[in-house]
């Protein structure tokens, strides 16, 4: 698992509590980070995002002359750069921190890490394959038309929290305005509040349509480097937002109901994932599976959990019996590794469903009790 220090970003926008708002502003929509670190004696005194100045620009706050010290900046969750990235996800899950200051070893500011650099941390695995944008697009879709002036637009964003805002007109999408353009529009020398939502749109952003797989989408983000993406159906219809944070979500939830779809490392156990029909295909195992069975990730995934195992027709019996109960808590099973040498292990299996109809057996195992001879 990747550490902080292998991620983070070093170029961290940093402000100091006299810093007024506006040039606050100007320094943080030249980074693409949407959030600057308050530091007082060089020591960590809050954070403060594109979120947060635009709420404070509706509230009645003039960039101009505020401060940053006599703003309401909240505390940050500290990282350090040998934190592992997987205790990001667990951060997040509790407190829903999308964004963190790294201290060095000598307890110095060197960095900062986002949903960004998170998301391109983590290994890919075919889990998200069975996973669909469909699934985990909203209903209630940030829209605005296109005629919206900019102070109203903001106060959308603001409201719904969403980090951007979708410009339609009747069924047309015309395009997508985030924190960051409204900031950046707001310290440009061509400043109107007139401005509307048709003049402010960028109108072709990177876009992904319903029925790709998660797979695909972890992929655009990180390539494209967006944090969020409108959903385009193909004949051109608006249907929905596509977030890192909608990703983030789906994984720190996966982790809780011990189905990973992102990172099966999340698991504590050795475990494996495959096909409940067929030739029960292998379609993730975590390292500790890949150890306990001797097998390696980059060839056995896609071949038949069949090999695995002394007795070839168990599989289908565990389907069966999976197809009526749902899970099988434990058994004992005499199975064979990769490398051929036989092993008894406890092991607990559960069908679970997905929300593309693609269901999966996850697979956990570990010594019995009863021992080696315990299978026999």
């Amino acid at each position: 698992m990747k550490l902080v220090r292998d991620c983070m970003f070093s170029n961290v926008v940093t402000l100091t509590p006299h810093a007024t708002l506006v040039e606050s502003i100007r320094r943080m929509t030249r980074e693409a980070a949407g959030f600057a670190v308050v530091l007082e004696n060089m020591v960590i005194t809050g954070m403060i995002t594109e979120y947060d100045c635009i709420k404070w620009m509706i509230q009645g706050v003039k960039p101009e002359s505020a401060r940053i010290g006599e703003l309401p900046v909240s505390l940050p969750q500290i990282v350090h750069e040998s934190t592992p990235c997987q205790e990001l996800l667990q951060i997040y899950y509790r407190r829903r921190f999308r964004r963190f200051p790294v201290l060095n070893e000598d307890e110095m500011l060197s960095g900062g890490i986002t949903e960004k650099q998170i998301l391109r941390a983590f290994p890919r695995s075919n889990l998200l394959a069975h996973y669909r944008v469909a699934d985990m697009i909203a209903s209630d879709l940030p829209v605005v038309p296109p005629e919206m002036t900019y102070w109203d637009i903001a106060r959308q964003i603001a409201q719904r929290h969403r980090g951007c805002v979708l410009v339609r007109e009747g069924e047309n999408f015309l395009g997508m305005i985030t924190e960051g353009e409204i900031l950046r529009h707001y310290v440009s020398p061509t400043f109107t509040p007139a401005a509307t939502a048709r003049s402010l749109a960028k109108s072709r952003p990177e876009n992904i349509e319903p029925e790709r797989d998660l797979l695909h989408a972890l992929d655009l983000f990180t390539s494209t480097g967006h944090r969020r993406m409108p959903v385009v159906a193909a004949d051109g219809r608006l249907v929905g937002l596509l977030t890192q944070t909608d990703l983030l979500r789906q994984v720190a939830h996966s982790t809780r109901s011990r189905q990973p779809v992102l990172n099966p490392e999340d698991i504590a156990e050795p475990a494996i994932w495959f096909e409940p029909d067929g030739d029960h295909r292998i379609l993730a195992v975590n390292e500790k599976g890949a150890r306990a069975m001797e097998i390696d990730t980059t060839t056995w995934v896609g071949r038949s959990v069949r090999e695995l195992s002394q007795d070839p027709a168990i599989w289908g019996a565990i389907a069966i019996l999976l197809s009526s109960s749902g899970h099988i808590n434990q058994i004992n099973l005499p199975l064979r590794t990769g490398k051929g040498d036989g092993v008894c292990l406890s092991c607990r299996f559960k069908l679970v469903h997905t929300p593309a109809g693609e269901d999966r057996i996850f697979w956990a195992m570990a010594a019995p009790e009863g021992g080696r001879d315990s299978c026999r």
